[in-house]
């Protein structure tokens, strides 16, 4: 007699036991009320069975599940049953009993506990399907990332290369346009993939020590030109006492700051913005920070304030003010990863006020600050530094040519995939490869691979190799490192930040 057999024992009840096969085959049945019979599938004798589809074979030994309060009929028997689910190795043995009068005499509570079970269940159903639709936005954001970014680099360099000629009025203030356009375009994709990433549990918070002070500073002064621009008045109040070096992760405080900033001058056309940053305790080496962002701007209505933080949330009907409304849903995700608190207060037509608790560390001892970008010269050469592009996007391709002719130090080769690259080097001598990571028949990991393992001689195998890629995140750059490239760069880059990168290379590699 099983465990549950002995639990059951006090209440007397009938019992009836059913042998049935993994392959929800009855082989065997005592029938002591419902009449089942041998060699049919357990299914046809009641729905509830359907569970048994979840079960599989049982090479283990023995496992128990219960089952209370369970109402079966077959036309001519009804019973309210507990019911056993024993897995043995080679079947399953259903054990039913009947407490059908005590069921009956406790109907409201047996229904209860039969109504959770299912709620369970639905619940667990529910929580699947989010999961997957969950999963599945998140793979999509990831793979159209890269397609994104490709045709948006080349936007973003040919408005600088077009700049940089002779313009008239018009076409400066066209050229501004496209570049500011394309810039929102491209925070919006960080957005997406930030969310994506903290949703999934991707994102990492990064504890370093950072210049809290010139953190600020960038902020007094970028947004006193958005002020003036709109001609509102821009406040910064800074308790002086807190420390000019902190410990946390700064590019998710810039993140948190930034967008609160962002909406507060959006949403304000006249009066002012207050930007506030003061201690609220400090203990040993640990310190916590209100962040206080206050503007005079549209307000927002009592009722909407439990929403704002939720994605895509927008209560502005003005089609003139641009965003999605995953800001401030951001916001809300990094203050928590970080272990902060933010509350929002609002009036409509008067204002909104934002508070943002966040702790951080500083070290007690002094220590020198970080050192400044160290500058690179390319060394003296009587002919032009030859430099081998691995790019299958035809638009990249002359784009990059553009910037790097254009300095007038380069000479370019373009291979359009990762077997194409190393023909090029078998035949000819380069200073430096750009090499994108996702190119066909052989990628630029497998392509880094080969040139730095398979050739004898030093002047190819140690090429420096930069890769460039639209996934700009850290899993990518350190992939690139690991498969034995010298740096990264993500799409869209900067083209000073290119040439800093190749001017580096190249003057490293002269000076080994």
């Amino acid at each position: 007699m099983t465990k549950h057999q002995n639990d059951h024992s006090q209440f007397n009840p009938q019992v009836q036991i059913i042998h049935v096969t993994y392959d929800n085959i009855i082989t065997e049945s005592d029938h002591t009320f419902f009449n089942w019979k041998e060699g049919t599938l357990i299914f046809d004798a009641h729905p509830f069975f359907e569970i048994l589809r979840e079960f599989e074979k049982n090479t283990s030994g023995k496992k128990a599940l219960n089952f209370p309060c369970i109402h079966l009929e077959d036309g001519e028997t009804e019973k309210i049953c507990d019911i056993t689910f024993t897995l043995e190795k080679e079947e399953i043995i259903i054990i039913l009993f009947d407490y059908t009068g005590k069921y009956k005499d406790l109907n409201q509570i047996a229904q209860q506990k039969n109504e959770s079970i299912l709620l369970a269940k639905e619940l667990e159903l529910k929580n699947k399907y989010l999961l997957e639709k969950e999963e599945f936005k998140n793979s999509f954001i990831a793979n159209i990332n890269h397609e994104i970014r490709t045709p948006l680099t080349s936007i973003l360099g040919f408005v600088e290369v077009l700049e940089k000629t002779k313009l008239t009025f018009e076409q400066e203030e066209l050229a501004r346009i496209i570049k500011r356009e394309s810039l929102h375009l491209n925070a919006l994709i960080d957005d997406m993939i930030d969310l994506s990433k903290i949703e999934s549990g991707k994102l990492k918070i990064v504890e370093e020590r950072f210049a809290f002070h010139n953190l600020i500073d960038g902020f007094r002064e970028s947004y006193a030109k958005v002020a003036e621009e709109k001609q509102i008045t821009f406040e910064t109040n800074i308790d002086p006492s807190i420390q000019e070096y902190l410990i946390g992760d700064r590019t998710r405080i810039y993140q948190i700051l930034n967008n609160i900033l962002t909406n507060a001058f959006k949403f304000t056309e006249e009066g002012k913005v207050i930007f506030s940053v003061t201690k609220n305790y400090q203990r040993t080496n640990k310190l916590s920070l209100n962040f206080k962002i206050e503007d005079t701007g549209i307000g927002i209505m009592e009722e909407n304030i439990p929403y704002l933080f939720e994605r895509f949330t927008r209560f502005d009907l003005d089609k003139r003010i641009s965003g999605t409304g995953l800001g401030l849903a951001i916001v809300k995700n990094l203050v928590d990863l970080l272990n902060g608190e933010v509350k929002v207060t609002s009036e409509p037509e008067k204002g909104t006020t934002f508070n943002i608790k966040l702790p951080f560390k500083f070290e007690i001892i002094k220590t020198t600050p970080t050192r400044k970008k160290k500058k690179y010269k390319l060394p003296k050469s009587a002919t032009k530094y030859r430099i081998l592009v691995v790019e299958d996007e035809e638009i990249t391709q002359y784009l990059i040519m553009k910037v790097l002719i254009s300095q007038g130090n380069f000479f370019v080769d373009i291979a359009i995939n990762g077997e194409e690259a190393i023909n090029y080097i078998e035949r000819r001598k380069y200073d430096l490869i750009l090499m994108d990571l996702t190119v066909s028949k052989i990628d630029g990991y497998q392509a880094t691979h080969m040139i730095r393992n398979n050739y004898g001689d030093k002047f190819i195998s140690e090429v420096p190799i930069i890769g460039f890629s639209g996934k700009a995140n850290d899993a990518a750059r350190d992939k690139c490192i690991r498969s034995g490239m010298d740096d990264f760069i993500a799409k869209p880059f900067e083209q000073e930040e290119l040439i800093y990168k190749i001017t580096k290379q190249i003057a490293k590699k002269a000076a080994d």
